[in-house]
């Protein structure tokens, strides 16, 4: 198998004979998705849970596992641009490129809805990514069969392995609205059947005004905000053997107050079996979000509606959703709260019970209204989450990047603004983080006169990786310890002939060394000899 070592998220390759039909596949001690199976290279995906040992699977000819062990890493939140922004070919006039964005899996490939193609027509643009290059791949998709100007590339969405791509277009047929699926062989984009439009719609419904797609690709779930005078509504699409089916009717949420505009957003689980559906405008625009599970072919809503606590008032939660891959780890934006400073709030699920997990989440360093919340994204293992704030900073735009440790949510690093921008590009309007949370695609769709841009990030070890915590036998650290400084000083009794220094990292990969020798993080120093007066230490 291949690789041999990743974070929760990680795409595996296994290779062999007579694969089969898995009926049991384990990557260390938890289930794993068949992202893929040819019979002799299966690919699948490292779910939550999983820790460093074996990978098993179980077919009708038995049981074989790995001779050595997957090896689970930490996850790397990304934290550096990679390369300039990314601008499609082929555009005809204003495209809005980045009004969409989603990325594969690894991040190796991505996919970019621009709705202002070609007199509102739209259309998407594919990149893939070799080493840290990003190329685009193809030409344009536009799919076949709309019906005056669709807005093709208002959502977008890619399988684990970046092989399916989703394509809303809310405006096709005077705003019934309708989805165009695509698939890649090789390097070569087709559209797989006919433009998806769900029955059962109330009126003109904005079907494909957000989407996304299981891990394997062969789910589909389709929002419409204005389904049945803006109530709202989703639709989940099947596929098999390269055939596109509507699973079950329309869902619409219960509980809902006024006119809710369920559908605004949609996020699945990498299994498919847990849905999210943000309604933004519920309540008087307060906002909230529905989850679903699905038991065989039929869909049921999870509790009720999650509105989070701590709001300041008209927040919009639900304007933007996203789940963890085993669907326990939600993440709603409000990019209104606080007078569109916006924030968003984290759910977390046990059993069939939601819970919020802490306080609402806004982050710092922001520049006049920022509009945080406004689009969302969560890593596979749902402890690495981004989200895009589009008014930053007089509608230059942002994104925040925030990193979970048992239960609490903190800030990494500073805001992510994109360089390379012509005039007020809007960063932020959408986001998409890969699986194994180590790259981000940032949209921002006004960029250049509205031609739209798109910015990748990528982790990148910083040369001066912070510390979770330091400590001295002798004498007290000043200022007190925080993971962004860089230099302190301390003083000791006169007595004092050496100390030795305690480093933890905060970087999962990062090492350390104490003058030049190393120490393994946690572990106390050798022995520094001090002299009278001044003495530096460098670590």
């Amino acid at each position: 198998f291949s690789p041999s070592s990743g974070s929760v998220g990680t795409l595996v390759t296994i290779s062999g004979t007579d694969l089969g039909t898995p009926t049991a596949f384990t990557i260390g001690g938890t289930t794993a998705i068949v992202i893929s199976n040819t019979g002799t290279s299966l690919v699948g995906m490292v779910m939550p849970g999983a820790t460093t040992g074996t990978i098993s699977l179980t077919t009708a000819g038995g049981t074989v596992a790995g001779g050595s062990n997957f090896t689970i890493t930490a996850a790397q939140a990304p934290n550096t641009q990679q390369g300039n922004k990314l601008v499609g070919t082929g555009n005809t006039g204003a495209a809005y490129q980045g009004y969409s964005v989603a990325v594969s899996a690894d991040g190796n490939t991505a996919i970019v809805g621009g709705n202002g193609d070609n007199t509102f027509q739209g259309a998407a643009w594919i990149y893939t990514r070799t080493g840290s290059t990003w190329s685009q791949q193809g030409g344009k998709l536009v799919g076949t069969g709309n019906t005056g100007a669709a807005r093709q590339g208002q959502s977008v969405a890619l399988s684990a392995d970046g092989n399916t791509a989703i394509v809303g277009g809310y405006q096709d047929d005077t705003n019934v609205g309708a989805v165009w699926v695509y698939t890649r062989t090789g390097s070569t984009w087709s559209q797989q059947g006919n433009k998806l439009v769900g029955t059962g719609n109330t009126g003109a419904a904005w079907q494909g005004q957000s989407v996304s797609l299981s891990a394997d690709g062969n789910l589909a779930i389709v929002g419409g905000s204005q389904d049945n005078n803006y109530q709202g509504a989703a639709w989940v699409y099947t596929r098999s053997a390269g055939i596109w089916s509507q699973q079950g009717n329309k869902l619409v949420g219960t509980g809902n107050s006024s006119a809710a505009y369920q559908g605004h957003s949609v996020s699945l689980s990498a299994d498919g079996n847990t849905a999210i559906v943000g309604g933004y405008q519920d309540n008087f625009s307060q906002g909230a979000a529905w989850v679903y599970t699905r038991s065989g072919n039929t869909w049921s809503q999870q509790g009720n509606k999650l509105v989070g606590t701590g709001n300041n008032g008209t927040a919009l939660q639900g304007a933007s959703v996203a789940l963890s891959a085993d669907g326990n780890t939600a993440v709603v934006g409000g990019n209104s709260d606080n007078s569109n400073l916006g924030a968003v709030w984290v759910y977390t699920r046990t059993g069939s019970t939601w819970s919020q997990q802490g306080n609402k989440l806004v982050g710092t360093g922001n520049t006049g209204i920022a509009n945080q919340g406004y689009s969302v994204s969560l890593s596979a293992d749902g402890n690495t989450a981004i989200w895009g704030a589009n008014f930053d900073n007089a509608n230059q735009g942002a994104a925040w990047v925030f990193t979970r440790t048992g239960s609490t949510w903190s800030q990494k690093g500073n805001k992510i603004v994109g360089v390379g921008n012509t005039g007020v590009a809007v960063q932020g309007s959408s986001i998409s983080l890969s699986a194994d949370g180590k790259t981000a695609l940032v949209g921002g769709f006004s960029d250049n006169f509205s031609q739209g841009a798109v910015w990748a990030y990528t982790f990148v070890l910083p040369t001066n990786a912070d510390l979770s915590s330091l400590t001295t036998t002798a004498g007290t650290l000043s200022p007190a310890f925080s993971s962004g400084t860089l230099a302190y000083t301390a003083a000791v009794p006169n007595a004092t002939t050496s100390i030795t220094l305690t480093p933890t990292r905060a970087e999962g990969t990062a090492t350390i060394t104490v003058n030049t020798v190393a120490v393994a993080s946690g572990d106390a120093s050798a022995s520094l000899p001090l002299v009278v007066g001044a003495n530096t230490i460098t670590s």
